[in-house]
């Protein structure tokens, strides 16, 4: 049948301006099921204008929405068979398809181009017969069906930046939001995006290096800035994790042609570009619908968030938390070497509690009275984003579109790690950020989150507990539930109360000063103490740090975070009225029992909590114990510990 463009059993009520150039709804524009309309020119739905399509939608020019939009039934065709491109634009910042199909016939077909920023909603299927579509700088493709893919791809494919590190000494963990055929491979779906701004649909083939020294190297770009010499990844540092138990070996080599699955992870270092970041442009078929990922308990994988949407974790991790409960991100902190042993990167951690930073430099580090570079993971992976999980059950990981949202990078609320990031923010819950810096200057970041509306309690808890997997030789971590074998980043609790107390624990393994201290509250109006469980005091964190310089070793019950100070902490008990504590000035320190309480032990320690002298014998039967004490003018504390209590004393010599 002859096209004709006009609308056929199609009820409209809206003003309807049509001229030369350009077709406006000002009003309601309806189109009925089963119902097929044309468009030949420009079709603008303005502020006040209602877009409901429940039918066909011809359009054979630019969709700007500035209204809203619906659609149930039907597909919308982009139909263009003299315009080589259309695009996508409008100030609402989204537009919503049930079916959509790009058929751009024209000699020197591009496609259709989807304005910065703006969500291209799709119910359904998308079918890329002729001609792309290019997600320009942050637009995202949504797709909401349930299922596997319903996508055809014909000759079409979709365009889409992400940004990684400029350095080529450091890595990205990436995850393609495209496939080829099913799969995808660096040759085939990832491009040089230096020249996007210029050639938004025409990226430039990546070229590929084995050589030493294994450095990647940047774009050569002309005076208007197209590329002319493609920039050059270095595949010696292409691998992929796939089900290992944590050994160097587990790592598999990949190189330009290897095949990853949607929600593979893959690693990849940068090319030495003088920009902040580089550039590169995925280009293949979008992915979508349903992937599954087996796992078995024990295991570890690199995967990653496959769409050219953002992926929320929250529902992410709480689809799947019978097999996994947190994401790690790698971090770099600043590697200048390809030296495994000089790499400076940490991994920021992401849970139901919340996200908490890398150990990496202390410069690095938000929440520190500086923006950092090296902050947490926020709720939505951005686009491209790899991570790791560890399993504790076997089974399937699955990713799904019910998953998927739009997020934009720039509203803070998800960042992909190339050096930039925006500190978590959720205030209907409490947050406290605990930094340890240690004597080389590495800072790590712990999260106690109290979450009201959570079925978190004291105890460890699927999903709101999250263990370290890169602990250094000197940290500081949570102890959950006395596990002294596990050390946790981040701990969720169900809700704040004064008389509360977490285990710390903390490692040391060189001298110097080891620091404690608040990174960060949101939220909390109390005061954050430090309890030394060793010398029964504490410290209020909130004034100052702590500083500790203790010998090499594990203190695994030391150290709490408490809220209350500890004269409010202590029981009375009768029974220590009756010690007394002294210096006698003759060079001993004296223990007064005059009613032959049972002493357990006597120790003493400095002001810095280092331990100088332990007892526990000739300490019964005896009303005055005489110890010889033969240390250095100073403070002291005298820790007596009897059956049911202990008392310190403060002493001065």
């Amino acid at each position: 049948m002859t096209k004709k463009y006009f609308f056929l059993k199609c009820f409209i009520l809206f003003n309807f301006l049509c001229c030369y150039s350009q077709i406006v709804n000002e009003g309601l524009l309806q189109i009925e099921p089963a119902t097929n309309v044309y468009f030949e020119n420009e079709y603008t739905n303005k502020n006040t204008g209602s877009h409901e399509s429940n039918g066909n939608l011809y359009l054979n020019d630019s969709f700007i929405n500035n209204g809203t939009t619906s659609s149930t039934s039907g597909t919308t065709y982009f139909k263009s068979s003299d315009n080589p491109l259309v695009s996508i634009s409008g100030t609402s910042n989204a537009i919503q398809f049930n079916n959509l199909e790009i058929d751009i016939t024209a000699i020197s077909k591009k496609g259709v181009s989807v304005e910065d920023g703006f969500a291209l909603q799709v119910e359904n299927a998308l079918n890329l017969v002729s001609g792309d579509i290019r997600l320009t700088g942050e637009a995202q493709l949504v797709q909401t069906h349930l299922g596997v893919d319903a996508n055809t791809v014909s000759s079409g494919k979709i365009l889409i930046d992400q940004q990684g590190y400029a350095s080529a000494y450091k890595y990205n963990y990436w995850s393609a939001p495209v496939n080829n055929g099913g799969v995808f491979t660096l040759l085939d779906g990832k491009f040089d995006g230096s020249d996007a701004d210029v050639n938004p649909f025409n990226p430039q083939a990546m070229s590929f290096s084995t050589s030493s020294p294994y450095n990647g190297l940047p774009s050569v770009l002309d005076g208007s800035g197209n590329v002319t010499t493609s920039l050059t990844i270095n595949t010696r540092w292409i691998y992929k994790y796939l089900q290992g138990v944590g050994a160097y070996g587990d790592w598999v080599s990949l190189n330009q042609n290897s095949a990853l699955n949607p929600a593979e992870g893959y690693t990849m270092k940068g090319t030495n570009t003088l920009l902040t970041s580089q550039n590169y442009v995925y280009y293949g078929g979008p992915n979508n619908g349903e992937y599954l990922m087996p796992i078995n308990s024990g295991e570890e994988s690199l995967l990653g968030n496959p769409y050219p949407s953002a992926l929320d974790a929250e529902a992410f991790i709480t689809d799947n938390l019978a097999l996994f409960d947190a994401l790690y991100f790698w971090v770099d902190g600043g590697s200048t070497s390809h030296g495994t042993t000089d790499y400076l990167g940490g991994y920021a951690i992401r849970n139901l509690s919340g996200g908490t930073a890398p150990s990496v430099p202390a410069s690095l580090v938000g929440g520190l009275g500086s923006a950092g570079s090296a902050e947490a993971p926020n709720r939505y992976v951005p686009i491209g984003q790899g991570f790791f999980v560890n399993a504790y059950a076997s089974g399937s990981i699955v990713f799904n579109n019910s998953q998927r949202a739009f997020v934009t990078e720039s509203s803070g609320n998800s960042v992909f790690y190339d050096g930039s990031s925006v500190s978590d923010r959720d205030v209907n819950n409490q947050y406290i950020r605990i930094g340890y810096q240690d004597p080389e200057g590495f800072h790590r970041q712990l999260l106690l989150a109290f979450l009201p509306n959570s079925p978190a309690d004291i105890h460890y808890n699927l999903g709101y507990d999250a263990l370290l997997i890169d602990s250094r030789d000197d940290d500081l971590f949570f102890v959950v539930d006395d596990e002294l074998n596990k050390k946790f980043a981040i701990q969720g609790v169900d809700a704040f109360h004064e008389s509360i107390e977490l285990p710390l624990g903390i490692v040391i393994s060189e001298a110097g000063l080891h620091e404690i201290m608040i990174d960060e509250i949101d939220n909390f109006q109390n005061t954050i103490y430090l309890k030394d469980n060793v010398l029964n005091t504490t410290h209020n964190l909130s004034a100052s740090n702590f500083s500790i310089n203790l010998p090499a070793g594990e203190y695994l019950d030391r150290y709490s975070l408490v809220f209350l100070p500890q004269e409010s902490l202590s029981t009375s008990n009768a029974d220590l009225l009756n010690i007394n504590v002294f210096y006698d000035g003759q060079n001993n320190i004296v223990v007064n029992n005059t009613d032959g309480i049972t002493i357990k032990s006597i120790k003493i320690y400095n002001v810095l909590g280092q331990e100088i002298l332990n007892t526990n014998t000739n300490l019964n039967n005896k009303d005055r114990v005489q110890i010889p004490f033969n240390q250095g003018k100073g403070v002291y504390l005298v820790n007596v510990e009897t059956i049911d209590s202990k008392l310190t004393k403060k002493i001065l010599n």
